[in-house]
């Protein structure tokens, strides 16, 4: 199945966010101080190769029958400057996934000067999330979402947290939920790398494809202009 493209009020809502970034980075410093408009761009690109991969293989994730269609809430933590956050959130928005209903965004930061900044964007971009100025984990406030989703689909871009701190997160967020779980981390695609991550944060076992039944993690490839990279996704199919 293939990604469409961004439409142009969507795009425009983009470049606004990436003008803010460079804006405020010398005070806040969001990205790299050396060659910061080609630091935006990279991550730019990066982040939206990611959000095209995983599109492609949603339906590994959440097979959703053909004549019913199921909601999700996507929760990005440690935001940031917005990446993936406010990038997967406009694709969302204006592409979605495949038998998908997106029904709310959690923008997670504990930093006010981000957490400003990213409230600020998605104002003027007339988004409709919530940013939470607080750290993920246990001891977070219970927020439960105004609207029950049938999924929950969280991205890491630098945060390392354990699984059992993500979905710890989760119980308390929501603690009766029992909705699948997919958590999506950028990481390099060295092999090293990769194999270290998913032993230090606690990854599920692999499963082969076609066998969803029980919590497993794969690694999800893609490439952009910088070079290729890797999601590491664990996934969980009745939750928590």
């Amino acid at each position: 199945m293939s990604c469409h493209e961004l439409s142009a009020s969507a795009r425009a809502a983009l470049d606004h966010h990436g003008a803010e970034v460079l804006r405020w980075n010398a005070r806040f410093s969001l990205i790299s101080r050396i060659a910061p408009e080609m630091r935006l761009l990279a991550l730019q690109q990066e982040c939206e190769a990611a959000f095209r991969a995983l599109h492609e293989a949603w339906p590994r994730f959440s097979p959703v029958p053909a004549d019913s269609v199921s909601s999700f809430r996507y929760i990005d933590l440690g935001s940031g400057g917005g990446f993936p956050g406010l990038i997967w959130h406009a694709w969302l928005q204006d592409v979605g996934l495949p038998g998908m209903t997106h029904v709310g965004t959690l923008l997670v930061e504990p930093r006010d000067k981000r957490a400003w900044l990213l409230d600020q964007v998605a104002r003027t971009a007339g988004w409709q999330l919530e940013v939470r100025r607080a750290t993920w984990g246990p001891r977070q406030p219970a927020v439960p979402p105004p609207t029950i989703p049938a999924h929950d689909l969280i991205t890491l871009k630098a945060l390392r947290l354990t699984d059992e701190e993500i979905l710890a997160g989760c119980r308390r967020d929501r603690p009766a939920a029992g909705t699948p779980i997919t958590i999506c981390r950028f990481c390099s695609n060295e092999e090293e790398s990769a194999t270290r991550a998913e032993s230090d944060l606690g990854l599920p076992p692999s499963t082969p494809a076609g066998a969803p039944t029980q919590p497993f993690s794969c690694r999800l490839p893609f490439t952009h202009p910088s070079g290729p990279d890797t999601l590491l996704i664990s996934h969980y199919p009745t939750g928590a």
